[in-house]
């Protein structure tokens, strides 16, 4: 444990790893309160077309994934506010659908590309420096943006209709809000991978759901079950040679776990 911090590249994956952490579980609070966890599954899967098609075009494939992730979010908030339809089944279209494209993009790759196939479980300790960099400046602009436009975040999530009774101007904030969202899953998938990233959205969040009694506790309980999950998942993945993505799902998982019997208890009191 002593060296660990002596290599560059994990003292990159630490960084990387926290500010994913932080950033996810942050905006975790709200994708919780507004029921859009499936929402977040979904950009997470719909990237594999993004990160294909940067590969096939020689490009960052994270980059690729963030541009086409944003327009599949972007898609489907634009079409949910011009239809009938509900939300499940638009995105029930989308996902397969980019998926799709993905597969047949892979398809049209030249050659064996075990990196493309990395993004699906993610790999912390193959964080590079333009990757740190990156999540250092999504980290800061969803710790931004949430902080300028919180009130307004806060009014939506709990009376969306009221919110835009008084004037706020819901459907520009949702929008501000879904690319965010595709951003953070999208750089994500880099340490977490496509399968695991939306857990670290969702799981933070349920678990200081559990334990808190107003927003502003589950807001800094989530931040705080989001670094432990990040920080303890990677040190134990170094010690124990485990996935890093996988290991830090799996200590979010188990604070899930411990806090759950705390709400069962505070409803029978």
């Amino acid at each position: 444990m002593a060296d660990f911090l002596t290599y560059p590249f994990l003292q990159r994956a630490l960084i990387s790893g926290l500010i994913i952490g932080i950033a996810c579980s942050l905006i975790g609070v709200f994708v919780v309160l507004q029921k859009m966890s499936f929402f977040a599954n979904a950009i997470a899967h719909s990237s594999l077309a993004g990160i294909a098609l940067g590969f096939l075009l020689g490009i960052n494939p994270i980059v690729s994934a963030v541009i086409f992730g944003i327009i599949i979010a972007v898609l489907v908030a634009y079409i949910k506010n011009r239809s009938t339809l509900s939300v499940d089944t638009i995105i029930g279209i989308f996902l397969p659908t980019s998926m799709a494209i993905g597969v047949l993009i892979i398809g049209f790759t030249k050659g064996y590309k075990p990196d493309l196939l990395s993004y699906l479980f993610g790999n912390l300790l193959a964080v590079d420096t333009f990757y740190m960099y990156l999540s250092l400046g999504l980290g800061l602009a969803v710790i931004i943006i949430l902080a300028i436009f919180f009130k307004p975040y806060i009014f939506i999530t709990f009376d969306r209709q009221l919110a835009a009774l008084q004037g706020v101007r819901v459907a520009v904030y949702d929008y501000l809000f879904i690319i965010m969202v595709a951003a953070t899953v999208i750089i994500s998938t880099k340490v977490l991978g496509i399968i695991l990233v939306s857990a670290l959205i969702v799981i933070p969040a349920a678990s200081s759901k559990n334990i808190s009694s107003n927003f502003t506790q589950m807001v800094i309980f989530s931040v705080l079950f989001g670094f432990v999950s990040s920080l303890s998942g990677l040190l134990l993945s170094y010690v124990f040679n485990l996935a890093s993505g996988a290991t830090i799902i799996m200590v979010s998982a188990a604070i899930f776990f411990i806090t759950l019997p705390i709400k069962r208890a505070v409803r029978a009191n």
